[in-house]
């Protein structure tokens, strides 16, 4: 299987090789072994396209806090080299897709932590690619605990050049790089590590889930967290909307804070107190918040596919989750679960 996948020329069959593959090691659960063969195949693959994804997928299933890489400094070392020209002086041109410089810079802080300090801020200082050099700044904050992102977008794609702290960051490195207090960490209920009925259980499944696609522990933004909402934004919510049953105590316990699910092909958002009320635009209110008349009155969207919405009846203590599709003229709405905790259950597979 590794060489169909390294010689294959099917951006296609790369991919789903890679991923066959990555499965078949993590059986072994030897992760040293795992991470040498993966990262032979991204040395040798002829596509070279889906490198970016390698080590996403690498990172994904490797815990580095609960074991020691033996070849760490070797392949820090070997990222550098080959992702970027002149790293001794200042970074110039990328060598490659900017996509996977994006998981590089992700993937040596979890190898060598502080080591990649003067990696990461020659990149900053040197590269030509706004996206790079704030994606490294990113990092930066990251491992350091310095609020070099503050205020700024969880994704650095989305960062400006005026947003790069330059002054803030010479500064730093001129009083010797010290540790910064980071971010507190969201406010979370306890039995999402410790269930004991099977709401819970259903939650702290999803919660699993979604700590796969947290970004490192970085909590400048709590993307993909299920969290204690403030009461402010949750008496906001409750006082529009009359809600009962298990979805409220989902809400008051398990609030998801800026939550995509991956499913397949698809992602399902995944509403909180944070944003319940304005993602009801385009479906029971429109833009300048008008009642949109065909709209169900008694039909609250809690998640959508695409903008294909999931509701719930909050008349009812404990909704079925209906599913419809947009764009056809009206809707027409089918029971997808049969209740809430079904379609948290569904969520988490």
């Amino acid at each position: 299987m590794k060489e169909i996948i390294i010689n294959t020329n099917s951006g296609g069959e790369f991919y789903d090789g890679m991923i066959k593959y990555s499965k078949k090691l993590l059986k072994s659960e030897n992760y040293n072994y795992y991470i040498d063969e993966m990262i032979d195949i991204l040395e040798r693959n002829k596509i070279q396209f889906h490198n970016g994804i390698m080590l996403a997928e690498i990172m994904k299933n490797v815990d580095f806090n609960t074991f020691e890489y033996h070849k760490k400094d070797e392949l820090f070392t070997k990222l550098v080299n080959r992702y970027y020209v002149q790293y001794n002086n200042r970074m110039n041109k990328l060598s490659v897709q900017q996509d996977e410089s994006y998981w590089t810079m992700k993937f040596v802080i979890k190898l060598v932590k502080k080591d990649s300090y003067n990696f990461l801020i020659d990149v900053v200082k040197g590269n030509d690619y706004i996206e790079v050099r704030a994606n490294a700044l990113k990092r930066l904050a990251i491992v350091s605990g310095q609020h070099f992102d503050r205020n700024l977008p969880k994704d650095p794609g989305h960062w400006k050049e005026e947003d790069l702290r330059i002054d803030e960051l010479n500064k730093w490195i001129e009083n010797g790089c010290k540790d910064g207090v980071g971010y507190c960490p969201p406010k979370q209920d306890k039995s999402l590590f410790n269930p004991t009925n099977q709401f819970e259980e259903a939650v702290s499944k999803l919660n699993k889930k979604l700590i796969k696609e947290q970004d490192n522990n970085d909590y400048s933004n709590y993307d993909n967290f299920l969290i204690v909402p403030n009461d402010e934004e949750l008496n906001k919510v409750l006082e529009k909307y009359k809600i009962q049953g298990i979805y409220l105590e989902f809400l008051k316990r398990f609030s998801p804070s800026n939550t995509i699910i991956p499913k397949g092909m698809y992602e399902i958002s995944l509403y909180g107190v944070d944003n319940i009320i304005e993602n009801q635009i385009g479906y029971s209110v429109d833009i300048v918040n008008n009642i949109v008349e065909d709209w169900p009155s008694n039909y609250l969207v809690i998640a959508d596919k695409f903008s294909d919405p999931y509701c719930i009846d909050i008349t009812i203590e404990d909704s079925k989750v209906y599913h419809a599709k947009h764009g056809e003229g009206s809707w027409k709405f089918k029971k997808a679960y049969n209740n809430f905790i079904e379609f948290l259950e569904y969520l988490a597979k």
